[in-house]
């Protein structure tokens, strides 16, 4: 099975050369690298195309975000192979460094597993501990677990799984999960295929934050699995961190800290997300949870945050596309509603 490593930079620098570094270390080695730069400003372009130019696939004049950036190279693959040839596709957050025997162990998952759609690895918090001499950074990969994939929780928030535990053996079991962190995941090529809408895969309006939850629902809807492979491990330097299990205080915390573009578009996206995917009676039987956060979140983004004010109001513009998404998933779909609850954490 052919094998594509695709990652999206975007002003990405200080972390290349260490993900470059664990690429060109991995035991397995018959992947297809290709890099796309949604217009950097730092020189991330110009370090690739020294270290892989063969990797650069093109230059975006604008920033198309994570889910549009990641369609152009999902198409930019899928234009060079046969129309019903299968393939493995790694998305690969540029922050990441893998473990030498990362990629073998999710190639590995999935030629033994044909059902499956995608898999997880074990992702660890990588930290940079500046001292005196940034130059002389301390770089520390360590123990505490940044996702096992994601958990869907009663108000159908996704959180991952795991997050900020240190890791006891907690999560060293092969299982099943709803749904992979689209930081780090290979996917089956045939599966996203299945679930592309309008010549789509990730959805566009989406742009970044919650195009991976989007995706792994219609994804399960259609009847495809996605499993945990705790052998295949990587360190994430994720710009944000905080732990699964919080509580309210340290979430509005949390959210405050978070740049304003990025925390709007994560509460217009889950709107569409729940508009795209949710049953009439999941979102009856959860009401009470769903509500509960989505109102509250709207109200404080309505009232405090100017950015998530205009993307609640560009949310009702959009619905309209979105309900016709919703039409096509729920027309397509092999799996029942009632088939979720299980998941649901």
């Amino acid at each position: 099975m052919k094998v594509f490593v695709h990652t999206l930079v975007w002003s990405d620098r200080e972390y290349l050369p260490e993900l470059f570094d664990s690429l060109e270390t991995q035991s397995y080695q018959d992947y297809t690298l290709r890099v796309l730069d949604n217009a950097s400003s730092d020189g991330s372009l110009e370090y690739v195309q020294t270290r892989a130019p063969k990797s650069v696939v093109a230059r975006n004049n604008k920033n198309r975000g994570f889910a549009g950036g990641h369609n152009q190279l999902l198409h930019f693959t899928m234009k060079y192979l046969e129309e019903d040839e299968d393939a493995y596709i790694l998305l690969l957050n540029p922050d990441m460094v893998l473990h030498p025997d990362c990629i073998g162990h999710l190639v590995k998952a999935l030629d033994e597993q044909p059902e499956l759609s995608a898999v997880q690895p074990k992702v660890y918090r990588a930290f940079r501990q500046e001292g005196d001499d940034e130059a002389i950074a301390e770089k520390v990969q360590s123990d505490v677990l940044d996702t096992t994939g994601l958990r869907l929780n009663k108000n159908f928030r996704m959180t991952d799984r795991g997050a900020g535990e240190l890791d006891k053996g907690q999560y060293d079991s092969i299982e099943h999960l709803f749904a992979p962190s689209g930081a780090l995941v290979m996917f089956r090529l045939s599966a996203l295929r299945d679930v592309m809408i309008e010549n789509e895969i990730l959805d566009d309006h989406f742009f970044a934050y919650r195009e991976d939850c989007d995706l792994a629902w219609r994804l399960w809807r259609r009847g495809w699995n996605c499993a945990f492979v705790p052998g295949s491990i990587a360190y994430h330097y994720r710009g944000m961190y905080g732990a699964e299990k919080q509580s309210l205080w340290s979430r509005l915390r949390n959210r405050r800290s978070q740049r304003p573009f990025f925390a709007a578009l994560s509460s217009r996206n889950q709107l569409f997300m729940l508009v795209k995917n949710l049953s009439f009676t999941n979102l009856f039987l959860y009401s009470p949870w769903i509500l509960t956060t989505e109102v509250f979140r709207g109200l404080y983004g309505f009232i405090f945050e100017p950015q998530t004010r205009r993307r609640l109001i560009e949310f009702w513009t959009l619905l309209p596309a979105m309900l016709k998404k919703r039409k096509q998933i729920f027309r397509t779909a092999k799996r029942k509603p009632s088939e979720l609850r299980p998941y649901v954490d």
